[in-house]
């Protein structure tokens, strides 16, 4: 079930129906830049590329915030 954008937020993992795991990198005038990693460990996620898309879609993808570290 996708999530509102009003609860992204950034520093925050969430994890998408595909198991990427995604961590916002910062929120500007309604896009998400956002890092992400299948079966991401602590170390994969800070080695990916960032990645944009605007808070609806990014919210829409999403299913549920992780701890960090999942």
């Amino acid at each position: 079930m996708a999530m509102g954008p009003n609860s992204i937020m950034v520093g925050k993992s969430y994890r998408t129906a595909g198991n990427e795991i995604r961590t916002v990198q910062s929120i500007e005038e309604g896009d998400v830049v956002y890092r992400a990693a299948c079966g991401a460990a602590p170390a994969m996620i800070a080695r990916a590329n960032d990645q944009t898309c605007s808070l609806t879609e990014f919210a829409a993808e999403v299913e549920a915030e992780v701890s960090p570290g999942v």
